[in-house]
């Protein structure tokens, strides 16, 4: 990492896509630059349905970043859902030719290259190989650089993903006109940005909420135990309300932020409800507070289920101290962690976002992956690809996108 590295992270999510631009400034931490966010609807249930929407909205989220710059992006890191990817952990260890020449970067790189050359199951690969502890002679580390040592080991958490999901991301940020710097798995994104040290290291379920998905990770020893996902969200409660009232899918969403409680025994006045867009057979409809409630607690419910159900088919349950719920997706249905605590048998809290003061709360996930690509550790080159181009206009960028994505041969740009 080097004073000066530009990051750029692209969150794709249910309803929208999300990009962050940051830089390493002369204290080498990461200094946000803009943010932006473009609705979309090009992925659902973690799967993109329509690559030209989503490359669109990738293509207006830069261009929007890049009419505030003097450059133009060509490369990004782009975040991949949970239930696409697995976790396995293993070891690697070098011995040093010169035990008082210290370890050096060199042998940091020769383990990394060696794992990612791992066999993994058919239709995978690599994305990530992550290493959560280096051993030497004398210690136990996570910075072994200039250690004396006759021999270094690492333990590492090495991500893999499903083939197809990664040529289709890589089809989307093409027709974007861009290239992949890396691909980060949503749980790492997030991590460090809603969890502290000590949760990382004693154990922590880490559930982000989005509209349309719920990913989930298990951290501990300050590596990745488990990820995955449930295409259960925050749009699928405000669909069962517009459903089970007959109302519109907007009215339900802003009833379900006005009247949103996790269990109808926390409700104190059972008001009356107006329904202003009711398509029953009478011209207008009312309904209790507990009618509305008893639709949302019932999802919420499943929803936490399904979570405690993936956790225990995979065995996790002694190594969660603690649960952190992160993202939008349920942050208006009060008292949600109650009824999560109630059934994750463990102490539950919505993530308190370390953020900086440029970005929107949309943005999380795509500021999460800026912050994690900074705080690789052990890597010279993690910066995006830009060139500069002080001519070129946000207009030109769009128009040069459409043809892009309409087929047409995109004109040379300006130096």
């Amino acid at each position: 990492m080097a004073i000066g590295d530009i990051i750029v992270g692209i969150d794709i999510g249910t309803s929208k896509v999300c990009c962050c631009l940051g830089q390493i400034n002369k204290f080498n931490q990461v200094e946000i630059l803009n943010s932006s966010s473009v609705a979309c609807e090009g992925l659902r249930k973690g799967k993109i349905v329509s690559q030209d929407a989503v490359a669109r909205a990738i293509r207006f989220a830069i261009s929007d970043i890049e009419a505030t710059q003097d450059f133009i992006i060509k490369s990004a890191y782009v975040n991949i859902v949970g239930m696409h990817v697995s976790v396995f952990k293993t070891k690697y260890s070098v011995k040093l030719e010169d035990k008082y020449a210290g370890v050096s970067q060199k042998d940091i790189d020769t383990i990394i290259r060696n794992v990612g050359k791992l066999e993994v199951p058919e239709g995978h690969q690599i994305i990530d190989v992550v290493p959560s502890k280096f051993i030497t002679d004398s210690r136990i580390t996570d910075d072994p650089i200039g250690i004396f040592t006759d021999f270094l080991e690492a333990e590492l958490d090495v991500i893999i993903a499903d083939k197809n999901v990664v040529k289709s991301i890589g089809i989307v940020m093409q027709k974007a006109g861009l290239q992949i710097d890396g691909i980060v798995t949503n749980g790492f994104a997030m991590k460090d940005i809603v969890l502290n040290d000590e949760e990382k290291n004693s154990g922590v379920l880490l559930l982000d909420i989005g509209a349309g998905n719920v990913d989930i990770s298990v951290f501990k020893n300050n590596g990745i135990l488990f990820t995955d996902s449930i295409p259960v969200g925050g749009d699928t409660i405000t669909n069962d309300i517009s459903i089970g009232l007959e109302i519109s899918y907007q009215e339900a969403d802003k009833l379900k932020k006005q009247y949103g409680l996790s269990r109808v025994a926390y409700i104190d006045n059972d008001y009356s409800i107006t329904l202003s867009t009711y398509t029953g057979d009478a011209r207008s409809k009312t309904v209790k507070c507990s009618e509305l409630v008893e639709i949302i607690e019932a999802r919420v419910e499943e929803m936490f289920m399904i979570i405690k159900q993936k956790i225990e088919e995979n065995n996790l349950q002694s190594s969660i101290n603690s649960c952190v719920i992160a993202g939008q997706g349920i942050n208006s249905i009060n008292k949600s962690e109650k009824t999560a605590e109630e059934i994750l048998k463990t102490n539950v809290k919505f993530g308190n976002s370390k953020t900086a003061n440029l970005i929107k709360s949309e943005c999380l996930g795509a500021y999460g992956i800026v912050k994690y690509v900074s705080n690789i550790k052990h890597s010279k080159h993690i910066g995006s690809k830009v060139q500069e181009d002080i001519e070129q206009t946000f207009f030109e960028n769009v128009v040069q996108s459409f043809k892009s994505l309409l087929g047409a041969k995109p004109s040379k740009l300006k130096k």
